[in-house]
């Protein structure tokens, strides 16, 4: 025991390489320890505290049940009416195939209507509200408008309306990528500025 002491005190080589790798040692120490409470914390208990009768006599009783569409009555006091927007019909399913022009390196659709501008309300102009509203407009490859919608900071006063209405009812020509028209949205920048 003696002599192993005494090799010890007298190796400095180790007490060199511990010095220098103070931190890598640290690190995987802690490393370790993290992964002792990690698996020895939280390891689940793996008693079962329901009966195999009882679990499946609940199978059988969720196999059972039958859900009723429910009839269209008016909603009384506690009840939920469902809101306009949730009401309106469903989106057209080329709305989640549609690309990014840019990123799928497809031709910039091209506005057959650009002479169509929305209109400055007059709650706006009355208000002096200037700047910019960011629309994403989705173009379907036959150049038909599927969805605009509002991006970022809105101006209020009814000028996204008024923006979202006109660009719903432009026509553009389709985006091409490798000979084919695709399905593209598009981020517009659309000014109101006062003259």
């Amino acid at each position: 025991m003696g002599t192993l002491l005494k090799k010890f005190k007298d190796n400095r080589e180790l007490h060199r390489f511990i010095d220098r790798n103070k931190m890598t040692l640290s690190m995987g120490l802690s490393f370790l320890l993290q992964v002792c409470i990690i698996l020895f914390w939280y390891v689940p208990d793996i008693s079962f505290s329901k009966s195999l009768d009882e679990l499946v006599e609940e199978v059988a009783f969720v196999d059972s049940l039958s859900i009723k569409e429910p009839a269209d009555v008016k909603a009384e006091d506690g009840d939920f009416e469902l809101t306009d927007k949730e009401k309106k019909e469903k989106e057209d399913p080329r709305v989640a195939g549609a690309q990014d022009v840019i990123i799928a390196g497809a031709t910039s659709p091209i506005d057959m209507s650009p002479s169509m501008k929305p209109e400055y309300t007059s709650e706006a102009k009355a208000a002096g509200v200037t700047g910019t509203v960011t629309l994403e407009v989705v173009i379907a490859d036959t150049g038909e408008v599927l969805r605009v919608r509002v991006l970022g900071k809105q101006l209020g006063y009814g000028l996204e309306d008024s923006a979202m209405r006109t660009f719903r009812s432009k026509r553009f020509s389709p985006s091409v990528l490798d000979g084919k028209p695709i399905t593209v949205k598009v981020l517009i920048p659309v000014r109101f500025t006062l003259n």
